[in-house]
């Protein structure tokens, strides 16, 4: 008998091959794209440069601000290169295992930066600084502050402020650029890290805000230990980096695991879906929709309709109509829109809860 050329499995792999189309590229999204990652590159080359510095300078001072500051550098550096890679991977083709793409590997990135190395670095500069404090508090004669040498100290902080700043400042631009692209209302740097569904870009804001609240901290240890002449002072300035690490890697952990385990889109994109297809010809009701963001520019959309006539062809156009007036309405994301025509059922719309407690027999 002659041989099929194929085993079952190969094609069973052939036909899910096939049945797995990615969804279509969008222009404007791959315009946006060519400018992607801007403001991680630039905190990549601000902090190369802070971390050079303030290794220096506590190579020179042994200042335990210096320490924990250093320390938080080369955590900001490495942060910068798993987002950059993050983002390298995230481009990687669709295939049958990863039918979605990998676009959450951004995400994915993102929170190993605040569970790793933000957590990591938290807890190696203040348990650094609690040595300090226990050491001058156990030998008075520790406790006397070289003040040449803090001066040095005091301004590479001041370089690494401005150095931080212009950081922060690109971040800005950047968040800013995106609420202008995609139409959101603007807002403040606050409100837009707590509603960006971009994790790299949450990232690098949370990263430079926590440099320059660290930078303060360091500022205050490192002036106070020169005004008043001692070095516990310098030291409770480390301790005060260490925590506020600590206490920032648990914000972006919170955030980012929110984006990790899949957000639905904004209001305001909800919104303008629900406008789009309510104003699509042949759609008579828009049944159920739900969201979930793939990535800062890739939505999984998922709809029940009632269209106007409960025929094949008919539903098809319609179906049609519906992805082309989402696409047009909102070009700068990229969709993967699955309609599903349906009869809308009042009864099944205002009944009962859809979860109920499986403990629950009466």
């Amino acid at each position: 008998m002659a041989s099929t050329g194929a085993t079952p499995d190969a094609g069973e792999a052939q036909r899910a091959a096939v049945r797995t189309i990615p969804p279509k590229a969008n222009a404007d999204v791959r315009r946006e794209r060519k400018h992607e990652g801007a403001a991680v590159k630039a905190a990549l080359a601000a902090n190369i440069g802070v971390a050079l510095a303030k290794l220096a300078a506590f190579a020179f001072t042994r200042s335990s601000s210096m320490l924990s500051e250093s320390v938080h550098s080369i955590a900001d550096c490495s942060n910068e290169i798993v987002l950059l890679a993050g983002g390298r991977l995230s481009k990687h083709r669709y295939n049958t295992v990863h039918p979605f793409g990998w676009y959450r590997v951004k995400y994915l990135a993102s929170f190993v930066v605040a569970t790793l190395l933000f957590f990591v670095g938290g807890f190696f500069s203040s348990s650094e600084a609690i040595k300090k404090v226990i050491d001058v508090c156990a030998n008075p004669a520790a406790r006397a502050a070289n003040r040449g040498e803090l001066v040095v100290a005091l301004i590479v902080v001041i370089i690494s402020a401005c150095l931080e700043g212009y950081g922060l400042h690109q971040s800005i631009k950047e968040a800013n650029e995106r609420m202008e692209h995609t139409g959101m209302p603007h807002m403040g740097i606050y409100r837009f890290w707590r509603v960006t569904k971009s994790a790299d870009l949450a990232s690098v804001i949370m990263e430079d805000t926590l440099a320059l609240i660290g930078l303060a901290f360091a500022f205050l240890g490192i002036g106070a230990a020169i005004v008043c002449n001692d070095e516990l002072y310098d030291a409770l300035g480390g301790l005060g980096v260490g925590v506020v690490l600590i206490i920032g890697s648990l914000l972006l952990a919170y955030k980012v695991g929110s984006l990790l385990i899949g957000e639905s889109a904004s209001d305001l994109t909800q919104s303008r879906i629900i406008d789009a297809v309510e104003g699509t010809e042949g759609v008579e009701e828009l049944i159920n929709m739900q969201t979930v963001h793939m990535s800062e520019d890739n939505i999984l959309l998922c709809l029940k309709v009632q269209t106007s006539k409960l025929d094949r062809d008919y539903d098809v156009d319609t179906v049609n109509k519906i992805e082309d007036s989402v696409r047009s309405a909102m070009p700068w994301f990229n969709w993967e829109i699955y309609v599903e025509p349906d009869i809308y059922n009042p009864v099944k719309a205002h009944g009962p809860a859809q979860f109920e407690d499986p403990d629950d027999d009466e």
